[in-house]
């Protein structure tokens, strides 16, 4: 079974991940953030 995508397309994938993944933790820290502050 051949690859779908080269070692380009690989890098560029990962590379979009890791940073929807940053966005991601970024924004539930902000979230958790505003919950602490909303509980009080």
């Amino acid at each position: 079974m051949e690859q779908p995508f080269d070692n380009d397309d690989l890098a560029r994938r990962r590379a979009a991940s890791r940073r929807i993944g940053w966005l991601i933790a970024a924004i539930a820290v902000v979230l958790y953030v505003a919950g602490l502050f909303i509980k009080r």
